[in-house]
């Protein structure tokens, strides 16, 4: 799987990285939390959190995939200067996470399976943190 490059722009990406051992599609991941922050003077910032999980080869007794990896993701973009977010709900599912460059910033796409589509062109992106947790 070759790595987008963009990846490369976004702050602390080594986190998730080294949690994966490569840069995932974030399919099936969930949206849990999103908080809007107004910057006076400035652009805003807005931040997602993400319980995400690796989906393995190997299937369970019920012909299930198998889950490794769980873990919680805070992304946080900052500089927004296009936001487009429709459909969150009480569950929040995405198809896929993708990101492209765009100027001097970047985009953000999170393709939704159930609930939030949203859309982002910011300066900048971060993980802000990874915190491995056990699966529900």
């Amino acid at each position: 799987m070759s790595e987008n490059p963009v990846i490369g722009r976004i702050a602390n990406a080594s986190l998730v990285l080294q949690h994966f051992g490569y840069w995932p599609s974030f399919h099936d991941a969930e949206v849990k939390k999103v908080t809007f922050e107004a910057n006076p003077g400035y652009y805003p910032t807005v931040t997602f959190v993400l319980a995400a999980f690796e989906t393995t080869a190997s299937t369970d007794e019920r012909g299930y995939f198998r889950q490794a990896k769980h873990c919680e993701i805070e992304l946080r973009f900052t500089g927004i200067k296009e936001i487009h977010f429709d459909g969150f709900g009480h569950q929040n599912v995405i198809f896929s996470l993708e990101f492209d460059e765009q100027d001097v910033g970047l985009t953000c796409t999170l393709d939704s399976a159930v609930g939030l589509d949203a859309f982002i062109v910011a300066q900048a992106a971060e993980i802000v943190s990874l915190t491995p947790i056990l699966p529900i």
